[in-house]
């Protein structure tokens, strides 16, 4: 195949297959190739790794010593930090990596796209998990020494990497990349004070229980199958429960509203239904709504611009209805709460009546519970909102994020599979609508927030793994979804199966792979 490449250009999409290739491979002319665009979903993500790469190439020239952590994303960033940090300010080591950086996409160097299949690995990878299960050949991104773990490929050359910015922070600095919607321009800087922090916890957290990347925790699972993990991971979130708590007990009644928010598959549902049970265990009463129970019905929901029903805009709810109730329950009213019913998308009357009792907390769990425009007319001084999510700190390798929304769209694959009838593909051809809603409507009001409950798990992975592996095998070359696929158990397969019978029976995860203590429930 004759290429005319240009820095636009940073993968290829097989047309009869939807396998994405590195764009220096050869590739037969009868192979329909179509060359992927930097600013698309699959040309971005090849642009960030070539990028990282290319970032660790600098630290390496500039802080021979010193070993770089890719970490959590922040404001189309990713924050990274120096193992073994020189004695600088952060501002003095953002100015020396920026100038080895440019240096480095200057030069024009080729990344490698490496295929290790029973052969041996690059001595420059230092990361690689002590077990595979070998379903698929490992491939790895490699651009000089530096070398990682490939969730795709990468850009073929250096040259393409012209947009960055490397922001210092107090003790860590942000890579930032242009972002879909403004390519190839950056986007300015949002400052996220609240979720930088709460990564930052949850970061060292993951370093106490050693589960820092696969690698430790497949010998974590080693050591003694996993129990102390699992243990360890429901110890500390009880500990941050019985925070939220504590807060609610000491400012109850001025606070008595609980907004319940966070993305699809973040465990929404189990975090009212435990923050519920421990109120009633400190003599509290609790009524818990769902916003879900105030879709419009379907023949009514909006339309988004291309044509498709959008589930995840406010304009779906009934706000005026929803608001009303709210009103009415605060002031001592009985009201009947409707019922959604998805199967047939429409809302039904409810049949039973409920109030608000003296010592009674309203809990409101959904999407959009961060947003003060859910409920005209309702005083926001009376709300305590908590922002929920799966704000996964696991690394499959130094250089190489596990992704929050890799790990929700595992979460919601397993799920909708039994729940919904939904096949991994078709969770997968509707994911790009969900990640669109969450970026309009839940990730603007993340820092509105009262407190951040992060309801990923360490050991989540080892037990989903056993659940998504038939579901993903099932989706076939050609298919739209099969790279999203082939990239999922490509990561899956160097993670060791933990044993689902330790799980308890109160756990988040039981909200997804079934026999949750709780009647089971829908979290969207």
């Amino acid at each position: 195949m004759t290429r005319d490449l240009a820095p636009g250009d940073v993968v290829a999409k097989i047309d009869d297959s939807g396998v994405i290739v590195h764009l220096g491979e050869d590739l037969p002319d009868e192979a329909g190739a179509e060359k992927v665009r930097a600013g698309t979903g699959e040309g971005r993500e090849a642009y960030r790794r070539g990028l990282i790469l290319a970032l660790d190439q600098a630290v390496r020239r500039a802080f021979p010593t010193s070993r770089l952590w890719v970490e959590h994303s922040i404001s189309l960033g990713y924050r990274c930090r120096l193992e073994n940090a020189p004695d600088l300010s952060a501002e003095e080591i953002v100015r020396v990596l920026s100038e080895n950086l440019r240096r480095v996409v200057n030069e024009d160097l080729p990344i490698e796209w490496v295929e290790v299949d029973g052969g041996e690995v690059p001595s420059s990878y230092d990361d690689l998990p002590p077990w595979r299960e070998g379903r698929k050949p490992l491939m790895l991104n490699k651009l000089g020494d530096s070398c990682t773990f490939a969730m795709g490929p990468c850009v073929p050359r250096t040259r393409w990497l012209g947009t960055w910015e490397l922001r210092p922070q107090r003790d860590s600095f942000v890579l930032r990349f242009p972002g879909s919607v403004s390519w190839p321009e950056i986007e300015p800087w949002h400052p996220r004070p609240k979720l930088s922090r709460e990564f930052d916890m949850e970061e060292k957290h993951g370093a106490r229980m050693r589960v820092r990347t696969v690698s430790e925790l497949n010998a974590r699972i080693e050591e003694d199958g996993g129990r102390e993990v699992v243990v360890m991971s429901h110890f500390y979130q009880n500990y941050k429960l019985v925070g939220m708590v504590n807060v609610l007990e000491r400012d109850f009644p001025d606070k008595r509203i609980v907004m319940i928010a966070g993305p699809s598959s973040s465990g929404k549902t189990t975090v009212a239904r435990l923050l519920g049970t421990y109120l009633k265990a400190m003599g509290f009463g609790v009524l818990t709504v769902s916003i879900d129970d105030y879709f419009k019905n379907r023949t009514e929901t909006p339309v988004d611009s291309g044509g498709k029903m959008d589930f995840e805009c406010l304009e779906a709810i009934e706000t005026d209805l929803f608001a009303r109730d709210i009103r009415r329950l605060l002031a001592g009213e009985e009201i009947r709460i409707p019922t959604f019913d998805f199967p047939s998308g429409t809302r039904r009357e409810g049949t039973e009546t409920v109030s608000l009792g003296e010592r009674d907390f309203l809990l409101i769990e959904g999407i959009h519970g961060l947003n003060d425009e859910l409920t005209p007319g309702i005083d926001p001084s009376i709300k305590y909102k908590i922002y929920v999510s799966a704000l996964t700190q696991l690394n499959i390798d130094r250089l190489t994020r596990m992704s929050t929304s890799d790990s929700r769209l595992l979460r919601r694959i397993v799920r909708d599979s039994p729940r919904r009838g939904y096949t991994a593909e078709e969770t997968i051809g509707n994911w790009p609508m969900v990640r669109r809603g969450e970026r309009k409507y839940i990730f603007p009001f993340q820092e509105k927030a009262d407190v951040m409950f992060n309801s990923a798990l360490p050991y989540e992975l080892p037990v989903l793994k056993r659940y998504a592996l038939p579901l993903l095998e099932e989706v076939t070359v050609g298919s739209s979804a099969y790279h999203t696929a082939d990239r999922l158990l490509r990561l899956l397969d160097c993670v060791r199966t933990l044993n689902e019978s330790l799980v308890p029976g109160f756990s988040l995860l039981r909200e997804f792979i079934g026999g949750s203590a709780f009647e089971d429930g829908e979290d969207g």
